[in-house]
């Protein structure tokens, strides 16, 4: 699983959201979403299907659409079916922070304070350092517990959390529809389509 799991990464650190997306509907490919609406790239819709629109998704070649009633599967194997997947997801969506912090990093590169670059700021160092370390804890919680709802659940929340840390580098550039961190958010989303929070309830 492991090797799935930096494959997904890697399509998504490579390519953005929507690859690694793709990848992991192929690999996990009979998870059927929890909820009423399932986060797809918008080259695999049905046809007939009814799309909600999103206009940020949209951009980024993403469709959410109202799903299908579970098949047929024991209701035990769709959930397991749809942990995995839910973690698959996990890794798609660290690749793209991965990538959203190498973008934060260039931005800053770029831009002086005080006659030197920002991103030699102390304070910026230490967020780009937090980034780093947790998404390597979040990588490694995802091996280890991809099968476990409220471990791939509370994985999910943390790379929001990281997300919305690594956007506030970017200043006001950060909440533009064309930005670097449209790929974050449309993620955000599609982990809420995918992760059942009633299986993590106390």
């Amino acid at each position: 699983m492991r090797d799935t799991l930096m494959a997904c990464e890697a399509a998504a650190h490579d390519g953005g959201f929507t690859p690694g997306l793709e990848l992991a509907l192929r690999t996990v490919d009979t998870a059927v979403p929890p909820g009423r609406v399932t986060a797809l790239p918008a080259d695999r819709v049905p046809a007939g299907a009814v799309v909600v629109p999103h206009r940020l998704a949209a951009l980024e070649g993403v469709a959410f659409v109202t799903s299908a009633p579970a098949g047929p599967e024991p209701a035990h194997a769709q959930g397991d079916h749809r942990t995995v997947f839910a973690a698959l997801l996990g890794a798609v969506r660290v690749g793209v922070s991965r990538r959203l912090l190498d973008d934060a990093v260039a931005h800053l590169s770029g831009r002086a304070a005080g006659g030197e670059p920002l991103i030699r700021k102390q304070l910026v160092l230490g967020t780009v350092a937090d980034v780093i370390t947790a998404l390597d804890a979040v990588r490694q919680l995802l091996c280890v517990a991809h099968r476990v709802p409220r471990a791939v659940t509370d994985a999910h929340d943390r790379i929001t959390a990281l997300d919305w840390d690594t956007a506030k580098l970017f200043g006001a550039s950060g909440f533009l529809a064309d930005g670097p961190v449209r790929g974050a958010y449309v993620g955000r989303l599609a982990a809420d389509c995918w992760t059942d929070r009633e299986d993590v309830q106390p």
